[in-house]
């Protein structure tokens, strides 16, 4: 949390700091908005702090000055895409009176609010699931890791990439070249050109790039065994995940959903599930703690494989 306070106004950080009981492990987002009190957002609550502390205008320029190390245009891109990314792979959500060129959007002419999502890795915590996806010819299984918000989908699929890169013991798994398309940044938390989480010694990260364009680069330049991405659920990404399955890539995803039946509501998700191009699916509890598998479904057995009854 001192990574994060760090980059408050002082004003914000005077309060948090005298408030720092309520401010705990489970804490996954901190909330400024002008005219409101601070918010804490946790897994399953939430609380404002110090009804007598109002944000100011002031506490959202001089948050956004510190994160920026008061020069706003080298972060003219991430806040293209609606964030910022800090160090300690920390991303600060944006908010105000957006600018657009034509159709495209610009930036924000005057930021009204922040989001900082506080990055943390759990090592370990997909260690347990790692054996549903590798078959018993020591293959990968083409999975999709589906979960709601707050299900830990970018953590888990971060800890399967460092196992899988660096290979696991139990059961027995080499390790392989894996190409990490991280389109938003999150799962490697690349800062100043360094991860700032794990993802393995045989990872190669194309951070902030487009899924197309990473699949494509990464299969003729990169040469993974496994393409691993986070968000799938665009309108391209069928023929994406058809072209790196007719190359004979493994793809591991995650998307937005409590389940299959859910996900299936996503029109350009539908036929990616009807057609069967993954083999499995590893859907994550909307739980408390993170990272929890569900069930992990088969799509060639056509069943359940594993179902946490708890």
């Amino acid at each position: 949390m001192n990574d994060i306070l760090k980059f408050l106004s002082s004003g914000v950080r005077n309060v948090m700091s005298k408030q720092s009981d309520l401010i705990g492990r489970d804490t996954v987002e901190i909330r400024l908005r002008i005219n409101f009190p601070i918010m804490i957002k946790r897994i399953k609550s939430d609380d404002f702090l110090n009804f007598n502390y109002i944000i100011s205008k002031k506490d959202i320029d001089d948050t956004i000055s510190n994160l920026t190390r008061n020069s706003i245009h080298a972060f003219e891109k991430e806040i293209r895409n609606g964030y910022i990314t800090v160090e300690g792979g920390h991303r600060v959500g944006l908010g105000g009176d957006c600018i657009y060129e034509g159709e495209h959007f610009k930036g924000f002419k005057n930021i009204t609010s922040l989001n900082i999502r506080i990055a943390r890795e759990y090592p370990g915590c997909a260690e347990k699931y790692i054996k549903y996806f590798i078959s018993s010819s020591k293959n990968i299984y083409n999975t999709l890791i589906i979960g709601p918000p707050l299900s830990g989908k970018t953590t888990f699929i971060r800890d399967v990439c460092a196992n899988l890169s660096d290979g696991t013991s139990n059961p027995y798994y080499k390790g392989c070249d894996i190409t990490l398309i991280d389109e938003r940044g999150e799962i490697s938390a690349v800062y100043n050109g360094t991860p700032q989480m794990s993802v393995g010694r045989r990872t190669d990260i194309l951070s902030y790039c487009m899924k197309k364009e990473g699949f494509i680069m990464g299969i003729r330049a990169l040469s993974p065994k496994i393409i691993m991405s986070d968000e799938l659920g665009s309108k391209e990404d069928f023929e994406i995940i058809q072209y790196a399955i007719k190359s004979g890539v493994n793809i591991i995803a995650t998307a937005h959903g409590f389940g299959l039946e859910d996900l299936k509501k996503n029109i350009y998700m539908k036929p990616i599930i009807d057609n069967k191009l993954f083999d499995r699916a590893i859907i994550l509890k909307n739980n408390k703690k993170p990272c929890i598998v569900k069930e992990v479904y088969d799509f060639e057995k056509n069943r359940v494989i594993f179902n946490d009854l708890d």
